[in-house]
């Protein structure tokens, strides 16, 4: 089939076929159900979520005899696009290949009068209930596109006269936190020129950084403030050699720009309307940082919420790389219950991520590092690197997909020296052990093995639930002659993760070892 069929949620539901023929079913329950899975991301639910929420007052045998006869109605509607319609024991789902949804296509303006699902009554509560998140999702939506169009403001003051090196490197500095801060949050940059104030959107935060001498050492002063309350948000003193310019094309200060965007952007909600959907997004995804950053499975659902929350506020393909990544660590973390479901929907996440959004280097940056560590994606390490790998947040993502792209080619030392410039990148990041663990496990590839023990413990200590690094760590410890650290790790595992065993761990050629393996590592005496 290469036609598809439209499904119209955006006033009254409506389903045409590719010549605009009508496929609606009659009954609203038929409808609704269509609308759950239109309005579902994947266009998939569990057949028990449909009944809980179209029969939720019958017991569960009479709820599925009536799920089926609504599924029969709605193939009959479809007639000769049936297959576009898939049903099996446990769930139903629209073929997103072959249906299209305006609620995802369409971009709502402010001024839309139409409702969501008009006219779509069916007496259920939690129909109800949810028909009223949605519509409340999509009221949400209808200033997100406002956001686009203005975004929040970035002013950074230019050089003095005359400052030399001092003052382009302040400038330098500058134009790193804020494009820090664009990658997370809708914004616009500015730089502050000698022109009529009517000609410029005022300064929302104003960036900044100049270099001084002072006891005969280069300071570097970064300060970002809120001008119309004059409320600091984040100020940073630092040390830094001046005299080389190479420091605005190196990491030598990223990790302090890196840090002043993280800072800022958490104190955003102290001085902002939370009715700004750009912003209240940005705050509600780096709430779901937060909560990954602790890779604890219940935190994990947390900021899958918190995600697909910013993403109903705000279209922005971040939140779905975010929500890659996301899958990614629960499967890495042996905590899906569907591999091939989430592998399905996180190929689906880099799609619309990259289509709606893929102009963002985060975005560009988290979605190859996925494609890497999922699917073995090369070429997707290979379009990153054709890029200058900026010392930012994005550039340190983008260090750790082309080193993993190298460490699949065998080329280990060229895979040490970007996951340790990451390392120094992102070394102030909140989200820092995710690149010690990358980099633990490229010393390892490169028979560094001290420096993978220091840089497994820095993960551990900031993450205890983070199992890669342990189990790196365990391998380590075994290899060094540290047999009661090992045994102590081997506890933590099986703590952690059910079904762990040292045996498991060492002969199982499915287990998430792949380095430990290629290394040699594994063939160490469990008994010590």
């Amino acid at each position: 089939m290469t036609q598809t069929i439209k499904i119209h949620t955006i006033g009254p539901l409506q389903v045409t076929g590719p010549n605009g023929e009508n496929l609606a079913p009659n009954g609203a329950k038929s409808c609704a159900l269509l609308a759950i899975l239109a309005l579902t991301d994947g266009k998939s639910r569990p057949r028990r979520f449909l009944e809980e929420k179209l029969w939720s007052g019958r017991a569960p045998e009479q709820a599925g005899q009536s799920l089926r006869q609504e599924l029969t109605q709605i193939r009959r509607a479809f007639g000769g696009y049936k297959d576009c319609f898939v049903v099996d024991r446990l769930s139903v789902s629209l073929n997103p290949e072959w249906v299209t949804v305006d609620y995802d296509t369409v971009e709502i303006r402010p001024t839309e009068s139409r409702d969501l699902l008009e006219g779509l009554v069916v007496r259920d509560a939690a129909f109800e209930s949810w028909l009223g998140e949605v519509r409340e999702a999509f009221e949400r939506r209808k200033t997100a596109n406002a956001a686009k169009d203005k975004g929040l403001v970035l002013r950074t003051r230019p050089a003095l006269a005359g400052s030399g090196s001092q003052g382009i490197l302040g400038e330098v500095l500058a134009d790193q936190i804020g494009q820090n801060i664009a990658e997370q949050v809708r914004a616009w940059r500015q730089v502050s020129v000698r022109m009529a104030e009517n000609d410029q959107d005022a300064a929302e935060i104003e960036i900044d950084a100049h270099v001084v001498e002072e006891g005969g050492k280069s300071l570097a002063f970064i300060r970002l403030i809120h001008p119309e309350t004059g409320r600091v948000l984040y100020t940073q003193k630092a040390q830094v050699d001046a005299g080389s310019m190479q420091v605005a094309s190196e990491d030598l200060l990223a990790d302090i720009t890196v840090e002043a965007a993280e800072k800022t952007l958490d104190a955003l909600a102290k001085v902002f309307s939370s009715e700004r959907p750009e912003l209240a997004s940005a705050a509600m995804a780096r709430r779901a940082v937060r909560e990954m950053e602790s890779f604890e499975g219940s935190r994990l659902d947390v900021a899958e919420r918190l995600l697909r929350g910013a993403y109903d506020i705000d279209r922005n393909g971040l939140f779905l790389a975010w929500q890659s990544l996301l899958k990614t660590i629960q499967l890495t973390e042996l905590l899906s219950t569907d591999g091939d479901a989430d592998r399905a929907l996180i190929q689906e996440l880099n799609r619309k991520a990259m289509e709606q959004d893929g102009e963002n280097p985060l975005v560009q940056a988290l979605v190859s590092q996925v494609q890497v560590l999922m699917f073995a994606d090369l070429g997707a390490a290979n379009s990153v690197a054709q890029q200058r790998l900026n010392p930012n947040l994005s550039g340190a993502f983008s260090m750790v997909s082309l080193a993993s792209a190298n460490m699949w080619d065998g080329d280990s030392e060229a895979a040490y020296a970007l996951t340790k410039m990451a390392t120094s990148v992102a070394g102030r990041s909140s989200f820092h052990h995710w690149w010690d663990t990358f980099h633990c496990i490229s010393c390892i590839a490169s028979r560094r093995f001290d420096e993978a023990i220091k840089f497994g413990e820095s993960a551990t200590k900031a993450a205890p639930n983070f199992r890669p690094p342990l189990r790196h760590l365990l391998a380590l410890y075994a290899h060094t002659g540290q047999h009661e650290k090992m045994h102590l790790v081997a506890e933590r595992l099986k703590r952690l993760e059910p079904g762990f065993s040292l045996d498991k761990f060492k002969s199982d050629e499915a287990y998430p070892v792949r380095t430990l393996r290629h290394a040699r590592l594994l063939d160490f005496p469990t008994d010590g």
